[in-house]
C-alpha cells in the first residue's frame, strides 16, 4: 500500500514517521544532532574550575583524545590548542624560509602555500579581534568619562598606561 498519499490509500493509512525521515536525511548527509554521538562529559562538582575559571556545574568535553584526562591536562597546564598550532606554524615558517621551495614537487608547494594562507587568515582574524577589543575599550572609556568625578581613579590608570609607552 502506498503511504505517500494517505487519502488515496484508504482511511486506515498513516503518514511515514517524520522523525525517522529526519534521521534518515541527516544520516545521508553525515550530520549528527547535537549530543547525539560519542561525548566525553566531565561532571565537576565545583562551581568554578581552577585554571580556566569556567563557570558551571556540568562541563562537556568533546575531545577525541586517546586519554581525555591527559589531553585536558596538556591544554590546561601546557598550551591551548591555539598556542600549540601557533608554535607549529612558527616552526614550519622557519623551515619554509630556508628556501626549499625550488626543490619541492608541485603538490608539496601547494601544501605549503595552503598552510601559509591559513596562517595569514589566522593572523587577520587576530587583528580583527584586537580591533574589536579596541572599539569596546574606547566605548568603555567614553562611558567612564561621562562621570569623571566618580571614575577618576579608573581614568587616571588609563592615562598612566598610555604614558608608559
Amino acid at each position: 500500500m502506498d503511504q505517500s498519499h494517505p487519502a488515496e490509500a484508504g482511511p486506515g493509512a498513516m503518514w511515514p514517521d517524520p522523525a525517522s525521515l529526519w534521521r534518515a536525511w541527516w544520516g545521508a548527509l553525515g550530520l549528527r544532532a547535537p549530543l547525539s554521538g560519542d561525548v566525553t562529559q566531565a561532571i565537576d562538582t565545583s562551581l568554578v574550575r581552577g585554571i580556566g575559571n569556567q563557570l558551571g556545574f556540568i562541563n562537556i568535553d568533546t575531545t577525541a583524545a586517546g586519554d581525555p584526562a591527559v589531553e585536558r591536562r596538556i591544554v590546561e597546564e601546557v598550551a591551548s590548542y591555539g598556542r600549540q598550532l601557533g608554535r607549529l606554524l612558527d616552526a614550519v615558517d622557519v623551515l619554509i624560509r630556508r628556501d626549499t621551495r625550488g626543490t619541492l614537487a608541485p603538490d608539496d608547494r601547494r601544501a605549503i602555500d595552503e598552510l601559509q594562507t591559513m596562517r595569514a587568515e589566522i593572523d587577520a582574524t587576530k587583528q580583527r579581534s584586537a580591533a574589536d577589543h579596541v572599539d569596546r575599550l574606547v566605548s568603555q572609556i567614553r562611558t567612564l568619562r561621562a562621570d569623571p568625578e566618580a571614575n577618576r581613579a579608573a581614568l587616571r590608570r588609563i592615562e598612566d598606561a598610555l604614558e608608559d609607552r
